[in-house]
């Protein structure tokens, strides 16, 4: 489970990391989007700690 749980957590990251990329950066979404990657940053480190 804890597997799974890891893959969806890097597919939320890559997508995110994406989405900065594309995104304008001024933008209102761009500080929310900030702020869940670093939700999953640390989700992706206590996933195997």
């Amino acid at each position: 489970m804890k597997i799974l749980h890891f893959i969806h957590v890097t597919f939320a990251q890559a997508f995110y990391r994406w989405a900065m990329a594309e995104i304008n950066p001024l933008h209102p979404d761009v500080p929310r989007i900030m702020q869940r990657q670093l939700e999953l940053k640390d989700k992706a480190t206590r996933i195997f700690a």
